[in-house]
């Protein structure tokens, strides 16, 4: 599973429920979204790369004479889909985003973060509060519940039977809490005795 970053420019920006819808339709997940409107400084460091380019000053021009919409994607494949979904702009592309939104070369209405490096710098940069590391492989998630989650439920749900609660949902749900290894374990220290 692949984590993207997609940038829609000013320009296109007005259009991002048309293009969430389009690749939501090409099988791309958005799990976070954030519209906002960038500084000289915020765009120079977000297009560093380009910064030796001669159009640099028209591009930070550009990209800063409106609101931009971040969209964090998932996708199997992803980068692969997404410069296909999103294309280049030629003629014979007549499918995609930049054909049907981007005016010219220079206003071509998208950004694509090309390796997962980029895109989680891009991550960092506009959503800094949201974690970064991918998703756990389903490999990663089966040793999780083998490890963690499993022996936790079977301790609690053998204690569930020697006990039959009244109510054995809320007695589970109480006794995982107070259960819960990985809530760490405050003890009091015992009063000191007054002379």
């Amino acid at each position: 599973m692949d984590r993207l970053f997609l940038l829609i420019k000013p320009d296109v920006a007005a259009h991002e429920p048309q293009v969430v819808y389009r690749l939501g339709q090409a099988g791309f997940k958005l799990f976070n979204r954030r519209r906002t409107i960038l500084t000289n400084e915020q765009a120079s460091e977000f297009f560093n790369d380009w910064a030796q380019d001669p159009d640099f000053g028209e591009l930070i021009s550009y990209v800063t004479s409106g609101p931009v919409v971040a969209l964090a994607l998932q996708r199997h494949d992803g980068f692969a889909e997404l410069r296909k979904v999103v294309g280049n702009g030629d003629e014979e592309d007549t499918e995609s985003l930049r054909r049907k939104y981007a005016p010219d070369e220079l206003r071509n209405g998208f950004h694509i973060s090309e390796t997962p490096e980029s895109v989680e710098r891009d991550l960092r940069l506009f959503f800094p509060d949201t974690p970064v590391h991918p998703p756990p492989t389903s490999d990663d998630a089966k040793m999780t519940l083998e490890t963690t989650v499993y022996p936790t439920l079977l301790q609690g749900l053998t204690q569930l039977c020697k006990e039959k609660p009244a109510n054995p949902t809320a007695w589970l749900g109480t006794w995982l809490l107070d259960n819960n290894p990985n809530k760490p374990r405050v003890e009091e220290p015992a009063p000191i005795p007054t002379a």
